[in-house]
């Protein structure tokens, strides 16, 4: 993607201005720049490209695309090069043995010459000395030879930078030319100045527009008296919204109060069966939040078991299915109990639709015309009007997109960016009818357009999605982290790169080309995901663009045995490509595919997005410029020493479970440092780093299991802060937490701690300004012991998350807490604070949105009135003493969700007569119970079922 290119190499080039190297020719170097930023401005202008200079522009970007990462490998070729020169260097002016050597030889020859010496003597000696003196002259010969090589390669770089920077003139010539001639075709301009809004289209309207009909008689049959299991299979065209209806069907109100256990996993065509039993499990059994370990045979056992026992019926959707082996696999495991249990099956293939229905199958049509502009319009403006202006465009465009959903989403996300604007209106129904009356298939020739609409900024962020497998669950802190250390990204004014990550994030959600999985605490998008459609289109446009490569094919199933080079033959023809992705990390340990991909020499990015597997070859080592590497599913056994050869590295995550060596810190250049220990093992006085992490100055994020940090090394008062640049550390000791330690991460904004058990705790959170998130837990809690807290807990303003767990304080202690203006989220887990009850004071906090209790012993609850006046959603879980929630909780105008898990049935029924009194006013209380007690009443005669996912929505 040229845009990403240039980027890059801008950021490259700049950091070789702001730390000059004496190697590095300082005016070549600014000239390159300069004009590497001229194209990057004129890139910038070119949006949105219309159809009749496409081919152009595309042709254009192909030629800066060529011509650029040919001056990424010479520019990161050369500072390979210095590097290996100066530590020879740096080595030789340690080592004095090579210049004694060479004294020592000279002083023979001067005093033989000089008389001062018998010549017996002196052939005594040199018959001694003679192997010593042959070796420092060899030394010396290597030392001279390094310092040729050396002025060679400058002058080499020299040569080789000007002859690009010749070709660079050309194209930036023809880039500025475009840019202009498109700027006079504006009638009005097409670009608004950005705004710093981190929305999202979570917060959309998620109104079904299109699917009334199939909705109705889906739940009609789901809802039916058959006391039968029975499967219902939902298919139709990709993109025709099956998964949509199937989701709407799982969250339907009447559907909640009908099956008390509900489940969802999505299959896709990359599927593990023990995967699919694991996220069944973990949907079923929310009431502990954990799932047993064990293999796929071992997994499928639990789930039959845990929905047997489910004798009110319960309701599974499999979504996504391409095979009937998975389907065979599976299904023995939902037992039929004659209880009206469902299972809805999504599937774009009819043969499979017929294997697996019992009776009833629904297969989905096109929208009409009416219905294609009705939903246009809500995924444009989300309910309200078509300016007039609009109206006749827009409804040319719907009727184009051919009645499928997908394609009339992604286009309303493309017009919600714009949506005052005729002319940019145009040049969308333009390329509408064009894919319309094109002979590729029309869904997947508007979604291809719609990468063309992309502003150059989010292209290279789109084709980054398409690196993940089908149907991933993507965590967005992980892509704020690649996407940084990639260096894609552009900084403007006083935004960090991660808050531009997460406004790139935001604006692929505005445009329905992601969408949100799960949400955070605080209601921002956790992890996402995308269509599978939308991401073929992703991976063809990166294959093409030389941006990113999947190894994801198994050998054929039809053969035992794998043919030689059949699934590394699907990376031949791909050596220029800049990134791999690896979906499967058990391929890397065949031969074909290893050598193979050994082949990608430019590769910047390796990432190992398959299962956790025991990796036993240093798969790595191949790729000398290296810039990302993300192998958290590997296994390292020993730690490869070559490792920190990749001086260019940026992101690394490892499991490894010994000590990081010292020379880790060889990596200047690293950004983002996850290290995760299997099975999780906890040293305690230990660190896993080394000592020198302190002097890796660009470090932005530190992730660790739970360990110490290491000590400061000696440093003078007058010494600037470390790692100033550290945004985020986790999990280290809170003995670390001492002033001066605070004093060398001055910009930490989140921060997680823990102690092995209640003990004495010395915090100086106040020393950290800018902190955002605090988590501090006690991994092997007391219940009756308390913490010695021997300094308050106090944070600066910011503070916007607070989590603590195992500290055994009484409720008093959160007084002061309560008064920090801007915290939004708190967690308290597992005896965080002991007593009968809590009652927070007037007035405190004023900002809370999320209020979390987790196996407390607290017996009564009361907030409300004047304190936490702005709370939105309230999770208790695991309190088995709770038997009181004080009614003034109803008088919280923002409450918009209350859950309750594994709660007695008396909090269960004290949060029932809340939400009827609020009833009685005209007030809805959304109320959720999920319970792990067994079948049992309630003293109101509530049935609560083992592993019951409800909404207790009944009538009261």
């Amino acid at each position: 993607m040229a845009f990403a290119a240039v980027v890059s190499v801008e950021q490259l080039l700049k950091q070789m201005i702001l730390h000059p190297d004496d190697a590095a020719p300082k005016s070549a170097i600014e000239s390159f720049h300069g004009k590497i930023r001229s194209l990057q401005s004129s890139l910038e202008k070119m949006y949105p490209v219309r159809r009749s200079k496409r081919d152009k522009v595309n042709e254009l970007e192909s030629k800066i695309r060529e011509t650029v990462y040919k001056a990424q490998d010479l520019i990161e070729a050369f500072i390979s090069t210095q590097y290996s020169n100066s530590a020879f260097l740096l080595n030789y002016q340690r080592e004095s043995k090579t210049r004694d050597k060479l004294h020592q030889a000279q002083d023979l020859l001067e005093a033989l010459i000089s008389g001062h010496s018998s010549q017996s003597a002196f052939l005594q000696n040199f018959e001694v000395e003679t192997k010593k003196i042959k070796e420092a002259f060899h030394e010396a010969k290597v030392l001279i030879e390094a310092l040729i090589s050396a002025n060679k390669s400058q002058s080499a770089f020299l040569v080789n930078l000007k002859e690009n920077e010749g070709k660079l003139d050309q194209i930036l010539a023809m880039a500025e030319e475009i840019a202009s001639s498109m700027k006079e075709e504006q009638q009005t301009p097409l670009v608004k100045p950005e705004t710093s809004k981190f929305s999202s289209r979570a917060s959309k309207s998620s109104k079904i527009v299109g699917q009334q009909e199939d909705f109705r008689k889906l739940r009609d049959e789901i809802l039916s008296k058959t006391t039968d299991l029975q499967v219902i299979p939902i298919t139709g065209l990709p993109g025709i919204g099956k998964t949509t209806l199937a989701r709407s069907i799982f969250d339907d109100k009447e559907i909640g109060e009908r099956f008390l256990t509900r489940s969802w996993v999505t299959v896709g065509q990359e599927y593990n069966p023990a995967e699919i039993f694991s996220k069944l499990l973990a949907s079923i059994q929310k009431s502990d939040g954990s799932v047993k370990q064990g293999n796929a045979e071992q997994l499928a056992n639990q789930l039959y078991k845990s929905l047997q026992d489910s004798s009110k019926g319960y309701l599974i959707v499999v979504d996504d299915v391409w095979d009937t082996v998975v389907w065979d696999r599976i299904k023995n495991y939902f037992p039929n109990n004659y209880n009206c249990s469902r299972i809805v099956v999504t599937t774009r293939i009819d043969i499979i639709a017929g294997k697996v229905k019992s009776g009833f199958s629904h297969k989905m049509e096109l929208l009409t015309k009416e219905q294609s502009w009705e939903l246009l319009c809500e995924k444009v403006f989300g309910g309200g009007y078509c300016p007039p202006n609009l109206l006749a465009v827009g409804k040319s465009i719907a009727e184009h997109c051919g009645g499928l959903p997908l394609s009339i989403t992604v286009v309303g996300g493309q017009l919600s960016a714009k949506m005052d604007n005729v002319e940019y209106w145009e040049i969308v129904e333009d390329d509408v009818k064009d894919a319309a009356n094109s002979e590729a298939e029309t869904y997947m020739e508007i979604l291809s357009r719609s990468y063309e609409h992309l502003p150059a900024k989010l292209k290279g962020c789109f084709l980054y999605m398409g690196a993940f497998p089908e149907d991933s669950e993507i965590h967005v802190s992980k892509l704020v982290k690649l996407w940084l250390a990639e260096g894609f990204l552009i900084r403007k004014g006083k935004s960090s790169f991660e808050d531009i990550a997460r406004q790139c994030i935001a604006d692929l959600l505005d445009r329905n080309l992601i969408f949100p999985l799960k949400f955070s605490s605080n209601g921002k998008v956790k992890t996402c995901g995308m269509h599978d459609s939308i991401r073929h289109v992703a991976e063809i446009k990166s294959i093409k663009e030389c941006f990113f490569v999947s190894v994801k094919k198994f050998p054929s199933r039809q053969t035992s045995q794998p043919h030689r080079g059949e699934v590394g033959g699907t990376l031949k023809g791909k050596e220029a490509q800049r990134r791999l992705s690896v979906h499967k990390n058990i391929l890397m340990c065949m031969e074909d595919v290893y050598e193979s991909a050994k082949l990608i020499k430019p590769a910047r990015t390796l990432v190992y997005a398959g299962h956790y597997h025991h990796h036993p070859l240093p798969y790595c080592l191949v790729y000398d410029w290296l810039r990302v590497l993300d192998a958290l599913t590997v296994h390292l056994i020993e730690f490869p020493n070559e490792l920190v050869k990749l001086i260019h590295l940026r992101y690394l995550s490892l499991t490894f479970n010994g000590k990081l060596p010292a020379s880790l810190s060889q990596l200047k250049n690293l950004l983002v440092l996850i290290v995760r220990r299997h099975p999780k093992i906890i040293i305690m006085g230990k660190s896993i780093l080394p000592v020198e992490i302190w002097y890796m100055k660009q470090l932005r994020h530190i992730l660790l299991t739970e360990c110490d940090f290491p000590n400061l090394p000696q440093i003078q008062e007058e010494d600037s802060p470390l790692l100033v640049n550290l945004q985020s550390l986790s999990t280290i000791n809170a003995s670390n937490c001492t002033p001066e330690f605070f004093k060398n991460v001055p910009n930490l904004k989140k921060l997680g701690v823990w102690i092995e058990s209640p003990g004495p705790v010395r915090l100086y959170l106040d020393n950290l300004p800018d902190l955002e998130a605090f988590k501090f837990r006690v991994l092997n809690p007391i219940p009756g012991k308390e913490i010695d807290l021997q300094r308050d807990l106090v944070f600066q303003k910011k503070l916007e998350k607070l989590s603590l767990s195992g500290c055994g304080l009484p409720w008093d202690r959160l007084n002061d807490i309560g008064q920090f203006p801007c915290l939004q989220v708190l967690k308290l887990r597992h005896f965080a604070f002991q007593g009968q009850g809590w009652i927070p004071e007037d007035e405190q906090f004023p900002e809370l949105k999320l209020l979390l209790i987790e196996c407390l012993d607290l017996e009564y609850l009361r907030i409300g009135f004047f304190c936490c006046e702005n709370l939105e959603r309230l999770v208790i879980k695991n309190c088995y003493e709770l038997k009181e929630i004080d009614e003034e909780l109803g008088s919280i105008g923002t409450l918009k969700h209350v859950e309750l898990i594994g709660c007695n049935y008396e909090t269960v029924d004290c949060a029932e007569e809340i939400r009827k009194e609020l009833r009685d006013r005209g007030r809805d209380l959304p109320l959720r119970v999920y319970s792990s007690w067994g079948e049992k009443s309630s003293p109101n005669g509530m049935q609560i079922s083992a592993h019951a996912s409800i909404s207790c929505q009944r009538s009261c």
